[in-house]
């Protein structure tokens, strides 16, 4: 989509979810991630295979560090579904009691 096609059907969602006042945004800002170098479209970088070979690596809770991001999660790796339930999950271990 064209960026003010992208604007025009977000602010048609938030005033949907939200109610008329989401009309008229204080501010926006359109980022188009496939253009950015580091993120490659905001999926992981890293390679076919790679998390789904060594991720499980990524997870052990080393003493008290709880590691959390989207290459931990077990569902959605590489994704932001992925880092929200990988964060939730982190917090959840660090309540344990020790």
């Amino acid at each position: 989509m064209p960026p003010e096609a992208r604007k025009a059907a977000l602010i048609d969602s938030y005033v949907k979810y939200l109610g008329p006042a989401a009309a008229k945004p204080i501010q926006y800002l359109d980022q188009y991630w496939m253009l950015e170098r580091y993120t490659r479209g905001c999926i992981s970088p890293l390679g076919t295979g790679l998390l789904a070979q060594y991720g499980a690596a990524l997870r052990p809770t080393i003493g008290r560090i709880e590691w959390a991001g989207s290459e931990t999660a077990t569902i959605w790796n590489g994704y932001m579904d992925g880092a929200v339930r990988a964060g939730h999950d982190a917090a959840l271990r660090a309540l344990r009691p020790m």
